[in-house]
């Protein structure tokens, strides 16, 4: 991943988010984040909770779903992914996602089921998971999480 690529892919978010009216509340930009997860019901969930917290919420059902999700739309903030999923699961798409210019700067979260150390190691070899979270994760966790990720970020680019 090059910087400049990160910095184009940003100015082109902030002209998406000031020209589409569904995603400015109070005349303020909101964060998009793109959950993906083959569960419906985990992502209606997570949909709710983070646009509680005042996040544009995209989905996604699995991996391949996701990659074309991004790649049409490079402009989110942050990635929740699962791994268990068809098609494409989350440790693939972690690592499609390190590979392609566009978007391997995104920072991506795995909110899963799973908890084998292996699967950590492999997850993070990757450079663009940022944190792993184990299903059921409390609300407040979820959040607080991300919004330190996106903070410590910031700084960077």
């Amino acid at each position: 991943c090059s910087l400049i690529s990160l910095i184009t892919s940003k100015k082109r978010s902030l002209v998406e988010f000031n020209s589409s009216n569904d995603i400015i509340s109070k005349g303020v930009a909101m964060e998009k984040i793109l959950v993906v997860d083959d569960s419906e019901s985990v992502r209606v969930a997570l949909k709710a909770v983070l646009e509680e917290a005042g996040y544009h919420v995209e989905e996604a059902f699995d991996g391949l779903d996701a990659l074309q999700k991004v790649q049409s739309t490079p402009d989110f903030a942050m990635i929740l992914l699962d791994i268990n999923m068809p098609e494409m699961n989350g440790i693939e798409f972690a690592k499609e996602q390190s590979q392609i210019e566009s978007i391997c700067r995104i920072p991506t979260i795995l909110v899963t089921t799973e908890s084998h150390p292996k699967l950590a190691l492999e997850a993070k070899k990757t450079g663009v998971v940022k944190a792993w979270l184990t299903k059921p994760v409390k609300p407040e966790i979820l959040v607080s999480t991300i919004k330190r990720i996106l903070k410590k970020l910031k700084g960077t680019y």
